[in-house]
């Protein structure tokens, strides 16, 4: 990145497209003082939020102590040591702490979630344990957001775009509005990988029809579309 390293060994999810698209796009426009990434990895989201909002407060969670413990190194090489923390916490715990108060909600909640279901229930490794969907995932983040947010508060993440539907189901059923979503192509002519959505509770201000966007990260193979590269622009060295 221009701006800060990231080393991601010991993290069971490398640095990937998703986590930087998630990143760069999340909270456009927007002024946040109080951000979480839920479920931070080696920390690239926490770092790219606090990149983009110089005025927040960033806090990263994850369950894996081998990301935790690359994340606080790579917060500790970076320019905003004061103003980024990570913990080692799972979802559950966190959403404890939010019900007793000794958490403050968010304006801002960005996560890259695990999406992929292995099938299994008790993952033995640590990546089955980053990818497993059974304690954080797209739904669960739908069904708790509006309880982890301020009242003008925004939910963002990134999902299979197969997804899509059914998790505008569930926003809808838990209280919250889609205010931002932006579909995703490798190139023009294939069929969408991904989803990007925003969120906000119901009873916030100014909550009406959804913006769409759509994104190619490609416009031919090796040659990248310039929206995504002025998506990018601020982070990824090669542009």
């Amino acid at each position: 990145m221009k701006r800060f390293e990231v080393r991601h060994e010991r993290s069971a999810n490398k640095v990937g497209v998703d986590g930087v698209l998630i990143g760069s796009w999340a909270g456009e426009g927007g002024a946040f003082s109080n951000i979480m990434d839920v479920g931070c990895g080696c920390g690239l989201i926490a770092l790219m939020m606090a990149q983009r909002f110089p005025e927040a407060s960033v806090t990263g969670i994850d369950i894996d102590n081998d990301a935790f413990l690359e994340a606080e190194c790579n917060v500790s090489l970076s320019p905003w040591t004061e103003r980024v923390k990570v913990s080692l916490l799972d979802f559950d715990s966190l959403m404890e702490k939010l019900r007793m108060g000794e958490e403050g909600r968010y304006d801002l909640i960005v996560s890259n979630p695990p999406f992929f279901n292995s099938g299994i229930d008790s993952p033995t490794t640590a990546r089955e344990l980053a990818r497993h969907a059974a304690g954080l995932s797209p739904r669960r983040l739908l069904e708790e957001g509006r309880n982890m947010l301020t009242p003008t508060g925004r939910l963002a993440f990134i999902a299979p775009y197969t997804d899509m539907e059914e998790l505008i189901g569930v926003g809808e059923g838990s209280g919250l509005a889609l205010g931002r979503c932006c579909i995703v192509r490798g190139r023009p002519d294939m069929v969408p990988k991904r989803v990007m959505m925003e969120w906000r509770p119901q009873s916030s201000p100014g909550t009406g029809a959804p913006v769409m966007e759509e994104l190619d990260i490609e416009t031919a193979p090796g040659k990248y579309d310039d929206k995504y590269i002025s998506l990018c622009r601020d982070f990824y060295i090669i542009f």
